[in-house]
């Protein structure tokens, strides 16, 4: 069976930008083409010399854009009908003689290509046929004046200025013109070629609808041909220029263009650059060692920029990151864009840095630049709060973090230990505050006990604790204000968590119990002005209450008259003012530190001015102690002018109390000189000894009345009746010549803390007052030792120069001079002990003083006889047959005894107890 191949005739055969890079010679065998060949826009090395065969009627053939180095005549033999041939774009490097002979060639598009030579007669025809030929691009040198004889009738030529001889020619109908990089020759296509040209760096267009042509021109310099886009495109500013026309992309190269020598560029008022002299030296702060990319060269480390195109400005020391060329927050900082006008500057920033992080050519040409002003940056007072994710331009609180400076707890979170905590349910809030009001109940009961009970001579378990924990009170109340006030100080973070346990023991009431807006999410009633409305309150509540139990007792003594007589119900009458004295004393001394720091945070002096933009042009007054409140807000200007009210209590309160115990003392005086004369009290009692008079006798202050034998804490019996009141409260742990001196101690805590309330720790000056302030109170108790008991003296040294020591260690993280990491915690470390070793001796002290009363009451003694008695027992069974001399106790048999004993019983020794009880039998 013979098989019978039938001849196909088309017009057109496009088979171009296919990415091939192989035709098989026999791949138009049985087909005949009468138009259009495109085989351009692919990557073929080389045509087949066959592949051309019986293509009579071609009348057109494009290969443009492909690898080509090398035609030969064998290919145009047979395309006798060839008018139009376009090999641009290709590597080729020589046009042989007599290569087109056999065709009807009128265009021959050859520009841009690597011609090293050219034969005498490459341009030959049948019919000298040839009107236009495009060479340029190709850098020849030389030309033989021969290759132009054979051109047709009035023809066009394009050839290099870099020919080294002009051409030679005697046909005066020829025009050969010398053209540069920028010339840019059209070519005539039909429509479905004008597609592909459009892909191929030309621009496509169709000069007269009533022709079925298009004419298709090169990308001038400067631009390059887009295949995605169809279209010319214009080199970008930045690092990039383009000397070549008809330039196209391919993905090797996305962007055709040539690129300008490192550190230099090509502006935008300049671009798109079309030679090297277009690239311009990069900016200052820029590195000119890289090549400029898409913009004016990169910006330097820690420089950033508010121009694409401009230069570079280092990057502000503290607060702020400058990588990627733009400002943006630092972990641990806050600025805010809420001010001014309207919000276009965020916007324009938002949209300048978008621009500014893209490496490409992507960027919206209309936001490289921006001409606004970005905030003012500064630090949160817990760094961990700003997290400043993303971008940074925003900034982003850590969870259960918000508002101004990341200060405030968001809805159902509060505020403990300067932390924002996730709220509990409502039933562990309730169990807080029953707990507290037990604990409470418990403390008063006890005091009420011990006055009851213990009135002997001496100093009772109450006294001690008074005197100890009053020290101890205003330890923490100075150092729990000083590190609140310093919050924004780099402490160590040993430091920091110490200062928060600080603030529980600073026995701010308000601050023990938690935040209503756990339980109330609309509540929007400030922290600081319920502590201002809750100690003005307590104050009156402490005194109505006071004057009603008073009245009421009063009444109660008038109704029940029959009952007592005179003497009793004056008796019973003073003993009742002398409580509610105490009452209101106790309560208004404990909360009178943490009442007088809130009345000194509102003061006009407790506001911080924040300048909210780089120019500081824009401000905003916020409270210190609470960044969310606006000191010009008019609510805050009427607790404002309550707190310049209430420094009448600040002042008012201790002066009170010292006319109260001015008169006491007075009236004291009066009595014992009128009782009993005084040098025999001055002998019997050795409180009265000053200790600035050297001629008195000295007296050992190591006697304290806790280490006196004749003492027991726990028998009340056969004491002498002293209830402590409101005037012991205050001076019973004074020398008489100091009794004052509690009034001073009050005072210290205010002063001591004054200037960091009202000024905040950003004034060195503040600094120093209040390292002097502290300097001088311990000098000063140092010289007066006006404690009667040597323990207390030595608890408040220590106190007062733990207190210096934490305000010279954070003058010297004010100063911020650096220092090794290692020595800074080595010196949190130390601080820490010695606050800790304040709470820790008064602890030990009064657990020692709780150890020996049972020592000496006879428990420890029981203890021990029961001990005995076991031993007894187990070496009577475990060595009964053992020789030798042996001994045995035999104890006697040991009673009930009552905890109240006889002071006779209670200061026997422990050995004649003993003694008493067991006996040797040999």
């Amino acid at each position: 069976m013979r098989l019978s191949y039938v001849s196909v005739s088309i017009p057109y055969r496009l088979i171009a930008d296919n990415y091939l890079d192989f035709l098989p010679e026999n791949i138009l065998v049985n087909t005949t083409l009468t138009e259009v060949l495109d085989i351009g826009f692919n990557r073929l090395p080389s045509i087949p010399d066959g592949l051309f065969r019986n293509q009579t009627k071609l009348r057109a053939l494009f290969m443009q854009r492909n690898q080509i180095r090398v035609i030969t005549r064998e290919m145009f033999k047979d395309l006798h009908s060839l008018e139009v041939l376009s090999v641009f774009g290709n590597p080729l490097i020589e046009i042989q003689a007599w290569l087109f002979f056999n065709t009807q060639l009128t265009n021959l598009y050859m520009f841009q290509n690597n011609f090293s030579s050219i034969g005498e007669r490459p341009f030959a025809t049948v019919n000298n046929t040839i009107k236009q030929v495009s060479l340029y691009g190709s850098h020849l040198t030389t030309i033989s004046d021969v290759v132009w004889q054979d051109l047709g009738t009035n023809s066009y030529v394009a050839v290099d200025s870099t020919l080294q001889f002009a051409p030679v020619t005697c046909r005066t109908d020829l025009e050969i013109e010398q053209v540069g990089d920028g010339f840019a020759l059209p070519v005539l296509v039909s429509k479905e070629m004008a597609k592909l040209f459009n892909k191929s760096g030309f621009s496509c267009s169709r000069p007269d609808f009533k022709v079925d042509s298009w004419r298709c021109k090169p990308c001038a310099q400067g631009h390059y041909g887009d295949a995605p886009s169809h279209a010319c495109k214009a080199c970008p500013a930045g690092g990039f220029y383009q000397i070549k026309t008809g330039q196209v992309a391919d993905t090797s190269q996305p962007i055709k263009c040539q690129k300008c020598n490192n550190g230099t560029y090509v502006t935008p008022a300049a671009h798109p650059g079309i030679s090297p002299a277009d690239c311009t030296v990069c900016p200052t702060g820029t590195n000119k060692s890289l090549h400029a990319g898409f913009r004016a060269c990169f910006c330097l480390d820690k420089y950033y920029r508010k121009d694409r195109f401009d230069e570079c400005y280092p990057c502000p020391d503290e607060g702020l990151d400058c990588s990627e060329e733009y400002q943006h927050l630092l972990p641990g900082f806050w600025w805010t864009w809420e001010w001014g006008s309207n919000n276009d500057n965020y916007k324009a920033y938002q949209h300048f840095v978008v621009n500014i992080r893209s490496r490409s050519d992507s960027y919206n040409s209309s936001t490289h630049h921006f001409r606004g002003v970005v905030p003012k940056v500064h630090p949160c007072p817990r760094k961990e709060s700003c997290l400043n994710e993303g971008d940074g331009i925003n900034v982003t609180c850590e969870v259960g973090y918000e508002g101004w400076l990341c200060s405030e707890c968001s809805v159902g979170y509060y505020a403990w230990f300067d932390r924002c905590n996730v709220c509990p349910k409502w039933w562990w809030f309730l169990l807080e505050v029953v707990l507290l009001l037990v604990v409470l109940a418990v403390v008063i009961l006890v005091i009420a006990w011990d006055v009851r009970r213990n009135r002997r001579r001496g100093r009772s378990a109450v006294d001690v604790i008074f005197a100890r924990g009053k020290i101890l009170l205003g330890f923490y109340q100075v150092m729990g204000e000083i590190f609140s006030a310093l919050d924004e100080i780099p402490w160590p973070n040993i430091l920091n968590k110490f200062g928060s346990f600080l603030k529980l023991l600073e026995m701010n009431i308000v601050q023990l119990v938690i935040s209503p807006r756990c339980y109330f999410p609309d509540f929007t009633y400030r922290i600081v002005y319920i502590e201002y409305l809750f100690g003005m309150s307590l104050i009156a509540f402490v005194m109505l209450v006071a004057l009603c139990f008073y009245w009421v007792s009063k009444c109660y003594m008038y109704l029940a008259a029959r009952k007592y007589t005179d003497e009793e119900r004056i008796k019973v009458s003073s003993t009742t003012k002398q409580k509610c004295y105490l009452f209101v004393v106790m309560l208004l001394f404990v909360s009178y530190p943490g009442l007088s720091g809130v009345i000194f945070t509102l003061l006009p002096s407790g506001c911080d001015l924040f300048y909210l933009d780089e120019n500081e042009t824009y401000n905003s007054t916020r409270l210190r102690s609470d960044y969310f409140i606006d000191c010009q807000d008019e609510q805050h200007v009427h607790f404002n002018h309550a707190a310049e009210a209430s420094l009448c209590y600040v002042v008012g309160f201790p002066s009170l109390l010292f006319v109260f115990l001015w008169r006491s003392n007075r009236q004291d005086k009066r009595k014992n000189s009128q009782e009993q004369p005084l040098v025999e009290s001055s002998v019997n009692d050795p409180s009265y000894y000053s200790v600035n008079n050297p001629t008195m006798s000295t007296v050992n202050e190591d006697d304290s009345t806790l280490n006196q034998p004749h003492i027991n804490l726990l028998n009340p019996q056969k004491q002498s009746q002293v209830d402590i009141s409101w005037k012991s409260f205050l001076s019973g742990n004074y020398k008489a010549e100091f009794w004052y001196w509690e009034v001073v101690e009050l005072s210290r805590k205010i002063i001591q803390t004054l200037f960091v309330l009202l000024y905040g720790p950003d004034d060195h000056f503040t600094m120093f007052a209040t390292i002097a302030i502290s300097v001088g109170f311990l000098l000063l108790h140092a010289y007066v030792r006006p404690m009667k008991d040597a323990t207390d003296n030595r608890l408040q040294m220590c106190s007062l120069a733990t207190i210096f020591l934490n305000l010279l260690a954070a003058s010297l993280l004010l100063s911020r001079t650096g220092g090794n990491t290692g020595r800074t915690e080595v010196l949190a470390a130390i601080l820490v002990l010695m606050n800790f070793s304040i709470i820790v001796f008064v602890i030990g002290s009064l657990s020692w003083m709780v150890m020996k009363s049972l020592w000496r009451s006879g428990c420890c003694g029981r203890m021990a006889t029961c001990i005995a008695k076991a031993c007894c027992w187990f070496c009577r069974h475990e060595s009964p047959n053992r020789e030798g001399r042996s001994r045995r106790l035999v104890m006697t048999s040991v009673g009930d005894h009552s905890l109240d004993v006889d002071e006779d019983y209670v200061e026997r020794t422990y050995d004649d107890i003993i003694s008493e009880r067991c006996h040797v039998v040999e």
